[in-house]
């Protein structure tokens, strides 16, 4: 088999682009294969085209719910937790003046109570057994330490 472009010589072999067969003149090695001279440009071209569109896809997948878990209800400021024992000794001593609702932020049941004695007593009683038992939260929800 003769080369395309020289047709008295002998071919050495094909060009992997075109599969002609060419001369050891016309063939130039790229990375291990053989391209003849013409379409040397086109691969370099394809590669160019193919590296730009070898440019790496990025996906983002949010998997966030959007749920705000944010504990903090009472309007952004920061408040230290209630002691229990600091509790329990105003409901005792300054129950019926609602000293233990305004220690936790309870201030209009903390009024009731300065106006109503404490529910005449009977709200101080459950409010201490509350307390004690530990289900009395603060106004915003946490428990007493």
């Amino acid at each position: 088999m003769n080369c395309k472009n020289h047709e008295n010589v002998e071919a050495v072999g094909m060009c992997t682009y075109c599969g002609k067969p060419f001369c050891k003149e016309c063939l130039v090695e790229v990375k291990g294969k053989m391209y003849c001279k013409e379409d040397l440009d086109k691969v370099f071209d394809e590669n160019k085209g193919a590296a730009a569109a070898a440019v790496p896809q990025i996906n983002i997948t949010n998997t966030s719910s959007n749920v705000n878990t944010n504990q903090n209800t009472n309007g952004g400021f920061h408040t230290a937790q209630k002691k229990k024992v600091t509790a329990i000794l105003l409901c005792i001593f300054l129950g019926w003046l609602g000293g233990h609702r305004f220690y936790v932020g309870k201030v209009g049941t903390g009024i009731l109570y300065l106006l109503t004695c404490g529910f005449w007593g009977i709200g101080v009683l459950l409010d201490l057994i509350l307390i004690i038992v530990g289900s009395f939260r603060d106004k915003w929800g946490q428990p007493l330490i």
